[in-house]
């Protein structure tokens, strides 16, 4: 998959971005709407137990509280906020929580 040509009819949901939890576990996160999306490893994997056999678990929650941004501001506005050299990237490390949100 590259870019974003059209590909077979597939259409986007949502971005995802890579981070790296404190103790150094990968995960996706990003948002669908108003809700965070957050997608882990399967840490319990069994590939012979039909119940532990994915490989990845998607977990939602109301991002409500943190997405929406007053409707009076300008688009400009919201897309202009500064970000420092940590903020590039990976976005630095977390703590571990059972769902990142």
């Amino acid at each position: 998959m590259s870019g974003s040509g059209n590909m077979s009819g597939l259409l986007q949901a949502a971005r995802l971005w890579e981070r790296t939890s404190a103790k150094g576990n990968r995960y996706l996160s990003g948002r669908l709407g108003g809700v965070k999306v957050v997608i882990m490893a399967n840490r319990d994997f069994d590939a012979e137990d039909p119940v532990k056999s994915h490989t990845h678990t998607m977990f939602f929650a109301d991002g409500s509280a943190t997405s929406p941004k007053p409707a009076d501001q300008p688009p400009a506005e919201r897309r202009e906020r500064p970000r420092s050299a940590e903020g590039r990237g990976n976005r630095g490390q977390i703590e571990d929580d059972a769902v990142p949100f």
